[in-house]
């Protein structure tokens, strides 16, 4: 059996090119998002706001993987991940009423929190877009 072939090869670049665009294109989103300076307040060493930037950005990874694997092509690919990455926003949004992120204040366990939740809405997300 050939794994590697010119077909495969083409989809490889084409999911992975798109999955990093809409990875770059989600974390500006969150960024520009949040009420606070994530990159300052992580240039300064505050932990917290690395860890629920990474969560958010873990969490909407694991749906992209989910759909370039189960994905049947790329406008379902696209669209799908548009979705997915509304459910990490209205986490956020949910969450930072309920409780605000202290990044200022390096608040490590709420950012834990914020990167945990994200991380399941991930999992949920990636997990329900496997066909039936």
């Amino acid at each position: 059996m050939t794994y590697v072939t010119v077909p495969a090869a083409s989809a490889f670049f084409t999911y992975s090119l798109l999955s990093f665009a809409l990875l770059a294109g989600f974390g500006r989103l969150y960024l520009w998002i949040t009420p606070y300076n994530e990159m300052s307040q992580i240039r300064e060493g505050k932990v917290a706001p690395a860890l629920a930037l990474g969560g958010a950005l873990l969490g909407f990874t694991m749906p992209l993987l989910s759909l370039s694997y189960h994905g049947s092509n790329l406008i379902d690919f696209f669209l799908w991940s548009l979705l997915a990455g509304v459910f990490q926003v209205v986490l956020f949004k949910l969450l930072y009423r309920i409780l605000p992120m202290e990044a200022t204040a390096d608040n490590r366990a709420v950012g834990t929190l914020y990167a945990f939740l994200a991380l399941s809405v991930g999992l949920i997300n990636a997990f329900s877009l496997i066909p039936g």
